[in-house]
């Protein structure tokens, strides 16, 4: 009850904030009409000398309702209805009941006085676009001195030649459309400005321009004293109706600042209140000609020249800042075009700009002869610092290594980031293969010294370098790039921080990479690829309680790809997250019973998060959820996107295993943080031959962190009794895979989620 009395009394609110400017305007309007039909004399006075309150009273309510950001300039404007409204009334009681008709009477003193108040509101709303510059100055400046010759010529020159009136009596009479100009030329800023283009200013506007309008009137027509300009009232009411009306419409609460396109050029609105102010002066000559009249031809003359020389310097302010918005756009797309081809990181050129520096170096190369060698930098111990420190401490490694790298290499070298922690260096022209190597080891050394964060902490990593040249004429850039990462994978195999040299003898293995990679895509293409499976046994009781799935590739020639085959030949590509997420899609239901589904990943393919959607779909598709374990490399395991991928697999009931616990590289960091289930042990610690110490305590160790443990590579008897008394809890290996393996008993109904769980 107390919610829907709270919305019954914010419905109106929200109602009086979006409608109330038009209500008053409709309320207004049939009270002009109203006026209209009271008697002449003090009763239709009074009705009018209500609106100046009445507005000021409205400026007031909109800016407590609306809040804008500037309340000076609207609090002055009301300041100024009040001033007319009290104008009004003494009028009123000097017109009505004293009967005093002169003119210039009290009331035109205080009339005058207002108009500064209002100039100076409207000043202080337009202040941001007045400070931005001269253009503004400039268009103010034409507009008044257009409406001041139309002034002169229409009202100032037969008002001062005039028989009977004073010059007091003239000076009053054109003072009212003079402020009035002043008062629009103050408002033009803001036609270019977003708040320009608002309802509120459009309003503002209306209730300038009727005002303007009424005292044009009134002293084209020699209406001087209130009497006189009694059927002009409507006029003023309805522009203290404007002005309320701009103070209640919600648009008042915007800033009324310039926009920088404003000031550049012309809008269409601009160029056509240029040209009918250049042609003014000789309209008004032709006018005057027309109903024969004379006309002082010099005052005309003058104002047209002061015109043109505002509207030629207008002209040149908006070619200058034509001229700057299109220097600003050239170096925007000088800047766009850099990034386009560099590392936004480290400002290095990028992966596709590198190709085509390197392909430009070849080209020259095959005309010269010069050799061209290129080092292919793949960072070491980066992916623990991104997963120690942060990923705000490994952009700045990135920054650092880059900055080294440049300093490291001569003045016409380029240095490129291919993406992640992997960098090139192209090396133009080089004497030979032990100039490149020279320069790779110097970049061992300079990367291998400590970083100091700006967290004050400090960060180590290495490098490990493959360095290949251009051997024959014919190398295309990225054959020369696999040659390169080639030889940086043999580095990191061989022991990291080192410096690798690309044999000619490699390329057969090059070629073996290509093979596998058209083989995987072929695969996948025509739905070739197979699964093969290794029981896995729970040594407790010997039964078996489910099978690791492995994905089988064959090639053209009909031999088979084994997955431990495919993984390092499919390094740097998403080909095996391809082949996982088809076994994760097509493989697990193929497999009946209610044993462990386990299903090796990568951490690329953790990292990319597909493998949610993939295993979604499998469990949509009829597979249970606590019948599927993920298979995940440990030392992938620790940053946050992989992290986060392994929490939303869990929350789908999945299970997770972290692949070789107890190897050396095994940090301790990892295994708080990931939300593991099972641990797959590293296959080095089942070489008996060094006894079961280490074994026993690695399965302590697991067991402490709440993990379930698996012994993989078991091969004889011996092994399972000695992995089985150290407290793992399945197994699996070639001694199950024989056709002894095929005869072992079908999983029991509690070898997966009815099992014990330490999570």
């Amino acid at each position: 009850m107390a919610e829907a009395g709270a919305m019954s009394v914010a419905a109106p609110s929200h109602t009086l904030r979006s409608s109330g400017w038009w209500l008053l305007l409709a309320v207004g309007a049939v009270g002009i009409l109203v006026s209209r039909l009271l008697p002449d004399g003090l009763p239709r006075s009074i009705a009018f000398a209500v609106y100046g309150p009445i507005a000021a009273a409205s400026i007031v309510v909109g800016v407590r309702m609306h809040r804008p950001t500037r309340v000076l300039p609207w609090y002055l404007m009301a300041a100024a209805h009040v001033i007319w409204g009290v104008a009004d009334l003494v009028g009123a009681i000097y017109g009505d009941l004293l009967g005093e008709e002169q003119f210039p009477a009290p009331s035109d003193a205080i009339y005058l006085v207002g108009y500064p108040v209002m100039g100076l509101g409207l000043l202080l709303l337009s202040r941001e676009r007045w400070r931005r510059g001269l253009a503004s100055l400039l268009d103010s400046a034409i507009l008044m001195m257009a409406l001041g010759l139309l002034t002169w010529v229409a009202l100032a020159q037969p008002t001062l030649s005039a028989l009977g009136v004073s010059a007091v009596a003239a000076a009053i009479s054109l003072a009212y459309p003079i402020a009035d100009v002043v008062l629009a030329a103050i408002l033009v800023p803001l036609v270019g400005a977003p708040w320009g283009r608002t309802p509120a200013f459009w309003l503002l506007v209306s209730g300038a321009g009727t005002l303007l309008l009424a005292d044009l009137l009134a002293s084209a027509l020699e209406q001087l004293t209130w009497a006189s300009s009694d059927h002009l009232e409507v006029i003023w009411m309805a522009s203290y109706l404007f002005w309320a009306a701009a103070a209640l419409h919600p648009s008042m609460a915007g800033a009324p600042e310039a926009s920088r396109e404003a000031e550049r050029g012309f809008s269409r609105t601009g160029l056509i209140a240029l040209a009918l102010a250049l042609v003014m002066p000789g309209a008004l000559l032709a006018g005057k000609e027309l109903i024969g009249q004379d006309v002082d031809v010099w005052p005309l003359v003058a104002g047209w020249v002061v015109i043109c020389a505002l509207v030629i310097a207008r002209i040149g302010v908006a070619m200058t800042a034509m001229e700057q918005a299109r220097a600003e756009r050239e170096r925007a797309l000088i800047a766009l075009a850099h990034q386009a081809t560099h590392d936004a990181l480290t400002g290095l050129a990028n992966r596709a700009q590198a190709l085509e520096l390197i392909r430009s170096a070849l080209s020259r190369a095959r005309r010269s002869g010069d050799v061209v060698g290129l080092l292919y930098i793949d960072l070491d111990g980066f992916k623990q610092v991104n997963d120690t420190l942060g990923h705000a401490a490994g952009d700045q490694v990135l920054e650092v290594a880059g900055r080294r790298m440049q300093e490291g290499v001569r003045g016409g070298d380029v240095v490129a980031r291919l993406g992640g922690d992997e960098f090139v260096v192209l090396l133009e022209p080089v004497a030979d293969e032990v100039s490149a190597v020279g320069v790779a080891e110097r970049l061992v050394a300079d990367l291998a010294e400590p970083i100091q964060l700006s967290s004050g902490r400090e960060a180590r990593i290495g490098a490990s370098i493959g360095v290949t040249i251009n051997s024959d004429l014919t190398i295309d850039p990225e054959r020369l790039l696999q040659e390169a990462d080639h030889a940086v994978f043999r580095a990191k195999a061989t022991g990291r921080g080192r410096v690798e040299v690309f044999a000619p003898s490699q390329r057969a293995e090059i070629e073996r990479r290509a093979a596998v990679q058209t083989a995987i895509v072929g695969a996948l293409r025509d739905d070739t690829a197979s699964v093969q499976t290794s029981p896995i046994i729970d040594l407790r009781t010997d039964r078996l309680a489910g099978e690791e799935l492995e994905v089988v590739v064959p090639d053209p020639a009909g031999a088979l790809w084994q997955r431990r085959q495919l993984l390092p030949l499919s390094r740097g590509t998403d080909n095996m997250c391809d082949l996982d997420g088809w076994v994760l899609r097509r493989g697990v239901l193929t497999r009946p019973g209610d044993g462990w589904l386990v299903v090796p990943v990568t951490g690329r393919h953790l990292s990319q998060g597909t493998i949610v959607a993939e295993v979604n779909a499998a469990l949509e598709a009829g597979l249970v959820a606590n019948r599927l374990m993920l298979l995940v490399p440990s030392d992938e395991v620790g940053g946050a996107r992989v992290l986060d991928t392994l929490r939303q697999l869990r929350t789908l009931g999945v299970r997770i295993c972290a692949d070789s616990f107890g190897g050396d590289d095994s940090g301790t960091d990892r295994w708080t943080r990931a939300p593991f289930d099972f641990v797959q042990l590293d296959p080095r610690l089942l070489d008996t031959r060094g006894g079961d110490l280490l074994l026993r305590l690695t399965v302590e160790t697991a067991n402490a962190f709440g993990y379930r443990v698996i012994a993989p590579g078991i091969v004889t008897e011996s092994e399972a009794e000695v992995v089985a008394a150290a407290g793992c809890e399945l197994g699996l290996g070639p001694l199950y895979s024989d056709a002894a393996g095929a005869a072992l008993s079908q999983p029991s109904s509690s070898s997966t989620g009815n099992g014990r769980d330490h999570r």
